[in-house]
């Protein structure tokens, strides 16, 4: 038996080795990719440490709001000699540690199958089988080799441990109920200061540990001391926080600069969660982007129709999850941790509408759901009886052919982000209706040297989207490099930076503006012009 078991654990630690080993190979193309977006502003003060005293300083660079993230910037910090030339080791550093997430993954799933008494053969199968998955899942892509989305990705591995060591704790209190309490106290504990440290919505461990304890494993391991320690370290450190953020001003007063209100957000987010859903199961490279400003607001339940029934879906779907709770446990399980997940992120907070990042932690509980459905599916066909070949091969043909047209997608979706130039035209083909889309692929065709295709871009901003000071900022920053650019005269420029909608591209261009003029370009925009543009845009 112990032969048997230690060949077991063998192979599958080969298995975990060669899978890592392929997901690294087509990996790979993706680390030669540039920074984007949010990269720059965030971490541009990289420039400036130069010793450990400024790696200090820039650690708490961010704490002006508290928290701030100082573990992610130190984390950013540590690898400042390579900013702003390199990208490579920032993204290698991020596709380690979403590996090591994929192990962390691993470990859950085999803790979970034990507590549920499952045997070797079972546990094996939903380990592996959930780590393939989550591992090449193409949603995470955009988190991967988004550098400055290694906040999330170290958000998630402090979710992790905390689960895991919840876990590990509630085995261990079988046999020793002190060290179990201890270890699930203490791992929590890390994981709420270290995660939050790294991004604010590491909190939502809390509503983890709470969904599986209550939906998987309360049946078999209840105890007053355990309900106790949900209520205590799971669901109140959840609620004060929660409280905190709807109480605090700061984190609802950005509405004023979005083109949307609280309801509306409300309202729109019902159909982006479930186009979520969409992406995670039925993924494709036309679907995966980056770029997804462009999606409609729901200004009302009818407008557009498919507002309402997003909401009625999920009416039917929590419905589900209540009145399937002991049936198909891991059906209720998926509903329920995937909701929970996007419970910051996807509701009142006045941030961005869509992001494909807010699905990595999320994204699990759906693929362990539909894992743990099939399993325990298996099982109850196996207890009468009544498995045969064919169901055998039903079973288990759905989350094998997932995986391969997992790996086939994200082979796919990483040649976009070797590049540059190839996001951008991968931006410019899949979202030809998105603002940030646009000035992105504007600016690379302006640093590629292309300096018509970046004015033609701009022309078409400017005619499809009138009023952003984004586009005269570009077109300011292009004049810089080619003379021959028609830029409106000073008074337009002023009108619209003082008037104008907000956008994130004008602080981009402005940012690039001044590090040409530190190099001694853009002599066509003096010192206090430049300096007048900013305070007018300012007081915008």
């Amino acid at each position: 038996m112990i032969q048997l078991l230690t060949k077991r654990l063998f192979v599958q630690a080969l298995f975990l080795c060669l899978i890592i080993s392929f997901y690294f190979w087509i990996s790979f193309n993706g680390l030669s990719g540039g920074f984007i977006l949010d990269d720059r502003p965030n971490l541009d003060h990289l420039a400036q440490v130069k010793s450990y005293l400024y790696i200090w300083a820039f650690t708490f660079s961010g704490v002006t709001d508290f928290p701030g993230r100082p573990l992610s910037y130190l984390s950013f910090a540590l690898q400042a000699e390579h900013w702003p030339h390199n990208p490579f080791p920032f993204k290698l550093m991020n596709l380690c540690i979403h590996i090591v997430n994929a192990l962390l993954v691993y470990l859950f799933c085999w803790l979970l199958g034990q507590l549920l008494a499952w045997p070797l053969r079972s546990r094996l199968i939903f380990a592996g089988t959930v780590f393939c998955l989550w591992l090449f899942l193409p949603l995470h892509i955009s988190t991967v080799f988004y550098v400055i989305q290694r906040m999330t990705l170290l958000a998630g591995f402090f979710t992790l441990l905390g689960v895991n060591t919840f876990l590990g704790g509630l085995l261990l209190s079988e046999k020793k109920p002190a060290k179990g309490f201890f270890l699930a106290s203490a791992g929590i504990g890390i994981a709420y200061i270290a995660g939050i440290l790294c991004k604010e919505n590491a909190i939502l461990v809390g509503l983890y540990v709470t969904v599986i304890y209550f939906i998987l494993l309360r049946e078999s391991h209840q105890s007053k001391l355990w309900d106790c320690w949900i209520f205590l370290c799971g669901i109140l450190p959840t609620i004060i926080v929660f409280a905190y953020i709807f109480f605090s001003e700061r984190y609802l007063n950005g509405y004023p600069i979005r083109n949307f209100t609280l309801p509306e957000r409300l309202l729109t987010e019902s159909i982006i969660v479930w186009e979520y859903v969409g992406k995670i199961f039925f993924p494709t490279p036309a679907k995966l982007n980056i770029f997804n400003d462009a999606f409609p607001v729901s200004r009302s339940l009818i407008d557009p129709p498919l507002t309402l029934l997003a909401i009625i879906g999920w009416f039917v779907a929590i419905i589900l999850a209540i009145k399937l709770r002991k049936k198909t446990a891991f059906v209720s399980f998926a509903i329920c941790w995937f909701l929970a997940g996007h419970l910051m992120e996807s509701t009142f907070l006045a941030l961005e509408l869509y992001f494909e990042h807010r699905n990595y932690i999320p994204s699990l509980g759906l693929l362990m759901g539909m894992t743990g459905f099939v399993i325990t599916q298996w099982h109850k066909f196996e207890s009468r009886q009544s498995m045969t070949r064919k169901k055998k091969i039903i079973y288990s043909s759905v989350p094998a052919a997932l995986c391969f047209w997992f790996i086939l997608v994200a082979g796919v979706e990483i040649q976009s982000w070797r590049s540059p130039g190839s996001l951008a035209i991968s931006a410019l083909t899949d979202r030809p209706n998105s603002l940030r889309a646009r000035q992105v692929a504007a600016a690379f065709f302006a640093n590629s040297k292309d300096y018509p295709r970046s004015a033609f871009l701009l022309a078409t901003i400017e005619q499809q989207w009138p009023g952003y000071p984004g586009t005269y900022a570009q077109m300011l920053m292009l004049e810089c490099l080619d003379k021959h650019v028609i830029t409106p005269n000073f008074n337009a420029i002023k009108d619209r930076f003082q008037h104008g909608r907000f956008d994130r591209g004008t602080s981009d261009a402005m940012h690039q503006i001044l590090q040409f003029k530190k190099r001694g370009y853009c002599n066509n925009i003096p010192w206090a012009e430049y300096r007048n543009f900013l305070n007018i845009l300012l007081s915008n």
